[in-house]
């Protein structure tokens, strides 16, 4: 008899438990302009509130939901990143979700001095329907007045920044130039002769002329008078913890970005082994045009960095429906990371277009690739990835 009271009890007990749980797997939507302050402050206490609410109830989908117009989260918080989210781990049925209202209608304006987005340990997080972008243009170009060796003279286009306001002082790396059509509306870059050129310091000569340092001192820039010049500066080392990258993830599984847009500035790493990062119908472009001219890059970095070369190999990551326009470096580019780079059209990116080092497995299907290589380890094509109908155009 007691032996079934046991039993009966463990019955009720369990039976309470799987209600208890079918009742709390929900959905809770939270306006977070409405409820917190749609400002660096609101979202972090939106975060906190999501973490307190997983710890009841760890399979809910939580939506933080972003109304239209443009938000400046500018933030002078001791946080690495003006959204941390170091920590966040629902269980396996839940799910954080940062919702906007469309690419072209929720803007998230960032500063400079941190990561956009930060994270170590994260774990089902999606971003969706939303523009992130910075303050300010980040890239410059101009027109050739001369060369010499070690120097060449630019007149600036009026109205974009001069080389030293995209100067990265704390930087050596990241200062390139490179040859573009001269086009009022679409700058292309040049494919044929156009290496890029190293820049290192630059000079004020009065009005818009600027006189920049190239390397090695005694080289003479293949550039004639009037050539039309992109001129990129990398705001950080690359992926240093401390830089100011659009996304800085270290740790963790699982993050989707769902029809989000960048511009000014668009390169993010994921490492320590992150699982599963896909990206589906985002966007990367230039910035809206200035004084009529249409900017020859879009951000003075690459895209969606997956792994580094000295990182554990990780897998489940998915690219797909993706525009890639003008980027200052490497579009997509996978390090020791198996998966699916598909249907993206990606052109002029100012090194290659498409990665892929240190991953057999990873297919490229149907990509149009435009005006930029793709690159893959040498033991790509015999490890089983197919490039399905993957094409690229290298011509001009």
């Amino acid at each position: 008899r007691e032996n079934m009271y046991r039993r009966l009890r463990s019955f009720v007990v369990s039976l309470v438990a799987a209600s208890c749980v079918a009742a709390t797997a929900d959905t809770a939507r939270w306006n977070v302009q409405t409820r917190y302050g749609l400002d660096a402050k609101g979202i972090r206490q939106a975060i906190s509130a999501a973490r307190a609410h997983f710890a009841i109830a760890p399979n809910d989908m939580v939506i933080l939901e972003f109304g239209e117009g443009s938000f400046w989260l500018e933030d002078e918080g001791r946080e690495k990143g003006t959204i941390d989210l170091s920590g966040i781990k629902p269980g396996p049925e839940g799910r954080l979700v940062f919702q906007g209202k469309g690419m072209d209608k929720t803007t998230l304006v960032f500063a400079d001095n941190k990561h956009a987005l930060y994270g170590r340990g994260v774990h089902r997080v999606t971003f969706a329907d939303m523009h992130m972008t910075r303050k300010d243009y980040t890239v410059s170009q101009g027109h050739v007045v001369e060369v010499a060796p070690g120097t060449v003279i630019l007149d600036i286009q009026p109205g974009f920044p001069t080389p030293d306001m995209i100067f990265d002082h704390l930087s050596d790396q990241g200062r390139f130039l490179r040859r573009y059509t001269d086009s009022k509306t679409d700058p292309q870059i040049i494919v044929q002769n156009n290496e890029q050129i190293s820049w290192t310091h630059c000079k004020h000569l009065g009005g818009r002329r600027w006189q920049l340092e190239i390397k090695p001192k005694r080289k003479v820039a293949d550039y004639s008078k009037g050539d039309f010049i992109g001129i990129k500066s990398k705001h950080s080392k690359g992926d240093a913890e401390f830089d100011g990258q659009t996304y800085w993830f270290f740790s963790g599984s699982d993050i989707l970005f769902q029809s989000v847009r960048w511009t000014h500035k668009s390169r993010g790493v994921f490492r320590g082994g992150f699982e599963k990062v896909q990206f589906v119908d985002c966007v990367i472009d230039r910035a809206p045009p200035i004084n009529g001219q249409a900017p020859c890059l879009a951000t003075p970095g690459g895209g969606p960095q997956i792994g580094q070369p000295n990182d554990p190999a990780t897998s489940g990551h998915l690219v797909k429906n993706c525009r890639f326009i003008a980027l200052g470096d490497d579009a997509v580019a996978f390090f020791n990371a198996t998966g699916k780079i598909s249907d993206c059209y990606i052109r002029d990116s100012f090194v290659r277009g498409i990665l892929v080092a240190n991953a057999p497995q990873t297919v490229l299907e149907n990509n149009t690739v435009i005006r930029c290589p793709v690159q893959k380890s040498k033991d790509w094509r015999f490890h089983g990835a197919k490039a399905g109908s993957h094409k690229a155009d290298p011509a001009p």
